[in-house]
């Protein structure tokens, strides 16, 4: 995580956008090769959304 302060605010906010539109996409796509597998994948993207804007918060806050 050292390299963390190399991302600006605007960076984490680009990230966090580009991150929705993914899980947006997971959400939609129709031909994975499971039910169980489009969940995780949706999954996956909304934990590191999660993240994102948790940094992003705990930044502005600063």
């Amino acid at each position: 995580m050292k390299n963390i302060e190399l991302l600006t605010l605007e960076d984490l906010s680009f990230i966090k956008e580009s991150l929705k539109y993914t899980k947006l996409k997971f959400e939609e796509y129709q031909t994975y090769p499971s039910y169980e597998y489009k969940q995780k994948r949706i999954q996956e993207a909304a934990e590191v959304l999660n993240k994102v804007s948790d940094i992003i918060k705990a930044n502005r806050k600063s």
